[in-house]
């Protein structure tokens, strides 16, 4: 008989744990057409509970490998049944009713039911998660043990996408126990009822080893093993090549080579936005709207895009929704189009005039800002903008983060500027509130217009799409005008996989909007 130990190392800072074999004869090697390995150059991502998970995309694709949601998305966008095999929307009651399966079994064996449902979104009323407001949630009732409504305070136009598709469902008899789930790694926090059962998991090397839930009731999961392995960027094209690995993110000028070697190219939409953060929140330069102004006019952000980018990008649009691939995207906003001669006559008017030494100075003291950037993301990118201010008089001091630094850096308003990005833009526009007035170091968290911030409760409950992207078009108008951040552009990045990688982008992102392309349902035979 086979016996497995399963030991768990929560070791701050290091997290580490593996399933390893107790047999004493040699293990059964992996057939290759068995395993699918999944590059990635930063590796670890967290703890795959959803709680545990770093709070970016990558994170949470590692999560939903093992937790379910209600409902999901298919690679067209569409929302299908996953833990609810159906669900109606009733208007007067403002609720939702989801008819849950009757065959899903949690990892450990037992039955999921509604309860689970109900105590989730209990469970994220008392310890938020971070991919999901609850508020628009105002009480979850278990009728019986198949069937839960969900009644909801206020309209809540993306319910089905941003809540319902993208929280993951909990194991009420483990979860109950946990008080601090932020915390918390024992084995049974990564117990799900999802496709896949994590195996192997070291922060410290920044791997990931998955195995098929064999009893997964969604249908036939088709691959045995899911592996991801840290890479570098420079190497990944080597390592797909020779197949040491089947899937990974490359650089943009060399998928036509890849291309022609065999290789299946996904070229992401571009709905990832590089961004200058101006911290407006304690830096009283960069809390004048009109400063913000002269830095967008001071900025080229072609030159970023032909030197950084080397042309693999998307200009940015003031108004934050990418131009290209967003259905809720406006024109009719403010433009500020390269002009330094404009952005100096700003700073004039405020006082800045220049030294003898060609920086800008005002009752004696000169402008120097900081620009934060992390390791090679955005370093190229924070010498061409250091470029462009210091050519109108702006004295820059460049300094470089690793990125989950830089990360905290800007959540806690320790910085002057700062090049950071996320994605999500190319899903539903609630993203806009998200990345507006959201707490996490993703969002500017500006609260300095009232108009803005009404529109934007207003866009999440309006159930009328033709009057919700009227809605969306005045928030990025007046978005464009206060200009908390500048967006630099929408980079274009490609993945390159094999045969036994079959992967794909999902129209509108994973959940919420994650541009990765790995979405779970490839793995699964419905």
């Amino acid at each position: 008989m086979k016996k497995l130990c399963f030991i768990l190392l929560a070791l701050l800072p290091v997290i580490s744990f593996s399933l390893l074999s107790c047999q004493e004869e040699t293990p059964v090697q992996v057939q290759v057409q068995d395993i699918i390995k999944i590059g990635d150059s930063t590796g670890d991502w967290g703890f795959p509970s959803p709680y545990g998970i770093y709070p970016r995309g990558p994170g949470y694709i590692r999560m939903s490998l093992i937790f379910d949601t209600l409902v999901w998305k298919n690679k067209d966008g569409d929302i299908i049944p996953m833990l609810a095999e159906s669900w109606h929307y009733s208007e007067d009651k403002n609720s939702f009713t989801f008819n849950l399966r009757k065959d899903v079994l949690w990892h450990d064996g037992e039955p999921f039911t509604a309860r689970d449902v109900e105590f989730t979104f209990e469970y994220i009323k008392k310890h938020p998660w971070v991919w999901m407001d609850s508020d628009p949630v105002e009480s979850v009732k278990a009728i019986n043990d198949w069937t839960v409504s969900i009644n909801l305070s206020e309209k809540y136009a993306p319910f089905l996408n941003n809540i319902a598709g993208t929280l993951p469902i909990l194991p009420r008899h483990i979860w109950k126990n946990i008080e601090e789930p932020l915390l918390y790694t024992g084995r049974d926090a990564l117990i799900g009822t999802g496709p896949f059962i994590l195996k192997d998991y070291s922060s410290r090397e920044g791997s990931y080893l998955y195995e098929a839930n064999k009893n997964y009731y969604a249908g036939d999961v088709n691959i045995e093993k899911i592996a991801f392995i840290k890479v570098s960027d420079k190497a990944m094209p080597a390592m797909i090549k020779s197949g040491n690995i089947d899937a990974g993110s490359i650089p943009p000028d060399v998928a036509s080579d890849l291309e022609q070697s065999g290789f299946e190219i996904e070229q992401e939409p571009p709905t990832w936005a590089a961004k200058l953060i101006l911290n407006h929140n304690t830096n009283e330069l960069l809390s004048n709207k009109t400063f913000r102004h002269a830095l967008a006019y001071a900025i080229n952000p072609d030159q970023i895009v032909e030197i950084s980018q080397r042309g693999f990008a998307v200009k940015g649009s003031a108004g934050l929704l990418p131009p290209a691939n967003s259905k809720w995207y406006s024109e009719n906003i403010p433009r500020y189009e390269y002009n330094p001669k404009k952005a100096t006559e700003i700073l004039e008017e405020m006082g800045w005039l220049q030294g003898s030494d060609g920086y800008l100075y005002r009752d004696g003291s000169i402008l120097v800002l900081e620009l934060a950037v992390s390791g090679s993301d955005f370093e190229r990118d924070g010498e061409v903008i250091e470029e462009n201010l210091e050519d109108i008089g702006i004295k820059i001091e460049l300094l470089n983060y690793e990125a989950k630094t830089l990360d905290n850096k800007i959540k806690n308003w320790d910085f002057d500027m700062a090049i950071n990005g996320h994605g999500g833009l190319g899903g539903d526009p609630e993203i806009l509130n998200k990345v507006i007035t959201g707490k996490g170091f993703n969002s500017v968290r500006y609260y300095e217009n009232e108009k803005l911030i009404e529109l934007l409760n207003q866009q999440i409950r309006e159930m009328d799409t033709g009057k919700r992207m009227q809605i969306v078009y005045e928030i990025q108008k007046i978005y464009a005008e206060e200009l908390p951040s500048i967006t630099l552009y929408y980079p274009q990045w490609y993945w390159a996989h094999n045969e036994n990688a079959d992967i794909f982008y999902t129209e509108g992102g994973v959940a919420s909007g994650i541009p990765i392309p790995i979405n779970k349902i490839a793995f699964i035979d419905f």
